[in-house]
């Protein structure tokens, strides 16, 4: 079984391309059964700040995995590295389960991340290109997993830890808030910001959106948003939004 969590919707295409490769069923955490008793665990993920997200760290701290699950394995998809998380998610597998990691992959896929200056997304030609990268990425990906091979095929990036353990538990402090969302008066209230919430945090009171404070900072809401009226404070502006393709 493959569980993932995916917000704009670059995992979920990862998710569904490695099941068809692997002839396994997907799930999305949020529908994941509490007892994964499957010989095979994949866990899809994307990187959020050189880590897991919140939501994915602490599904995986709660959920039940079986004796019976024998290979345990993780793909996370970024936009460039991703730090020291192989790390952190073989600890909590340790610590919550007593579970070890039996193999870890990353794959790059286009940039999503828009909510600081100097971040923007890719443009269409390395965004393209990224896409092409992964399909292939996927396939070897693959073979490594059936044939339950046991590997760290990562990109860690330069200053891994720092990322991972200095600077990812200051943003997630300081810089993770849905505060500073809002929509324009170009908000044609199609809703679409409030059906894409991977964690229902958006819900219409009135004419425009209003978020609820559990945000998971993956910017769903953003890139989806048809009239790209939904800004974050006014770090966004003129800035791009990432059309995620049907499949992979």
């Amino acid at each position: 079984m493959i569980c993932y969590f995916s917000g704009t919707g670059n995992t979920r295409l990862v998710a569904e391309a490695l099941g068809a490769l692997l002839d396994d069923a997907i799930t999305p955490i949020t529908t994941a059964p509490p007892i994964i008793e499957d010989a095979t665990l994949g866990l899809v993920f994307p990187i959020y700040a050189w880590g897991m997200p919140e939501i994915f760290a602490k599904w995986l701290k709660d959920v039940k995995i079986s004796a019976q699950v024998s290979y345990i394995y993780m793909v996370c998809t970024c936009g460039d590295d991703i730090g020291c998380t192989d790390k952190t998610l073989r600890k909590s597998l340790l610590v919550h389960h007593q579970r070890s990691l039996q193999a870890a992959f990353s794959l790059r896929m286009p940039n999503t991340y828009v909510s600081l200056p100097g971040f923007d997304v890719d443009s269409e030609a390395l965004a393209e290109q990224k896409l092409a990268v992964a399909r292939e990425e996927l396939k070897v990906i693959a073979k490594h997993i059936r044939l339950r091979h046991q590997l760290v095929q990562v990109v860690p990036g330069r200053f891994p830890r720092l990322k991972t353990y200095l600077l990812r538990p200051f943003f997630n402090r300081f810089l993770l808030s849905d505060k500073p969302f809002s929509a324009t008066s170009d908000c044609i209230t199609c809703r679409t910001c409030e059906r894409v919430c991977p964690v229902q945090n958006i819900a219409f009171t009135s004419s425009r959106p209003e978020w609820g404070g559990r945000c998971t900072g993956c910017l769903a809401c953003y890139h989806h948003c048809p009239k790209h009226c939904i800004h974050y404070g006014k770090k966004t502006y003129g800035k791009g939004q990432y059309k995620v393709p049907k499949t992979l």
